[in-house]
């Protein structure tokens, strides 16, 4: 006995799997179910789609079997193929994003690609120690009123209200000082 099934198959030109099932009853009826999906399909989709569900008599199934399921078949090919190649083009739309972004922090953080946000307590204390660190060299240049101005306020750092208050202090005396040393 040949068949050309298989070939019926190939010329449906729809690489994939196919699951088909095949049931027969006792009064000689044929019940086929078919699922058909694409390689590798990394979408939702194909657990969605159910399968196709043909019955008849064995003569029926092998005169109209392929007429039947060409379409469909085709169609769910195609919408397999889309979404795969969305999905596809989305990861590499992520990833080139992702390239991008840690490109440019690297390129502006100067660290490797692998870095991680900071933590934003660390870079407040970061900021904190480089002003405190310009408001020392201003104080050593003896230019008070230029470190008052650029002193944190204690609502921007409440946990160093005390430090930041005798700061201030400090600088206001060195500044009246040096005001009375011009006035001789």
């Amino acid at each position: 006995m040949t068949t050309n099934f298989f070939q019926n198959i190939a010329n449906l030109n729809v690489p994939g799997i196919w699951r088909i099932g095949i049931s027969t009853d006792e009064n000689g009826n044929v019940k086929i179910t078919g699922l058909f999906n694409i390689h590798n399909n990394g979408t939702q989709a194909a657990k969605v789609v159910p399968p196709f569900i043909i019955s008849g008599t064995a003569e029926e199934m092998d005169n109209c079997f392929f007429d039947t399921i060409t379409k469909p078949v085709q169609e769910t090919a195609g919408v397999f193929h889309n979404m795969e190649d969305y999905r596809k083009g989305l990861d590499k739309a992520k990833n080139l994003s992702k390239a991008s972004t840690t490109k440019q922090t690297a390129t502006t953080s100067g660290k490797s690609p692998d870095y991680e946000m900071p933590d934003p307590k660390a870079e407040k204390k970061k900021a904190y120690d480089a002003t405190l660190k310009t408001i020392g060299e201003l104080q050593a240049d003896c230019k008070y009123e230029e470190a008052i101005e650029l002193l944190p306020t204690a609502e921007d750092y409440p946990e160093k209200e005390t430090e930041l208050k005798n700061l201030r202090t400090e600088l206001n005396r060195k500044k009246e000082q040096l005001a009375q040393i011009k006035l001789f």
